[in-house]
């Protein structure tokens, strides 16, 4: 175990916050698993870390992390943070459609657990936030349905009398 220091922490991420995704990756060991609240299940090894902070960040490329409070014990912080963006960039769904951006701001306030390993390498980040504004955000367009009412007027006969 590699004993975590708030310093660290933080360190960390400052250099997620530059964006630079080769920088960022270096952070992380081998087999990694990252899980940010809009996926369902987490991502696996620096590769697929690789490919979807670098898709995350062309769709918000003015994304940012601020840090509140960091509460570190033994090799795990957790973390009290905020994400902001704007959505000014595409964004490829992991089914492959492309959401063109909205330029709408996200502001999400999270929880993020991160765990280092021997080498004090990242092996789990796992950020814990309500993802609805996100997958809204980012739901590809839907097609239009067109519906059609028909209305029809009551006719009134008159009874035959007996």
């Amino acid at each position: 175990m590699t004993p975590l220091t708030e310093q660290e922490t933080r360190q960390f991420f400052a250099v997620v916050n530059t964006r630079n995704v080769d920088k960022v990756v270096e952070l992380y060991a081998e087999n990694a698993t990252f899980q940010v609240p809009n996926l369902d299940a987490p991502v696996v090894g620096k590769e697929a870390i690789r490919s979807y902070l670098t898709g995350a960040f062309a769709a918000f490329p003015d994304w940012t992390m601020d840090i509140g409070k960091v509460i570190v014990s033994g090799d795990e912080a957790v973390v009290v943070n905020s994400v902001h963006g704007t959505h000014t960039g595409p964004y490829t769904t992991k089914d492959g459609k492309t959401v063109d951006p909205t330029n709408k701001k996200l502001n999400q306030e999270q929880l993020t657990r991160v765990v280092v390993d021997s080498g004090g390498k990242v092996s789990l980040l796992r950020s814990y936030g309500n993802p609805s504004a996100l997958n809204r955000m980012l739901r590809p367009p839907q097609p239009t349905v067109v519906t059609h009412t028909e209305t029809t007027a009551t006719h009134t006969r008159p009874m035959p009398t007996q």
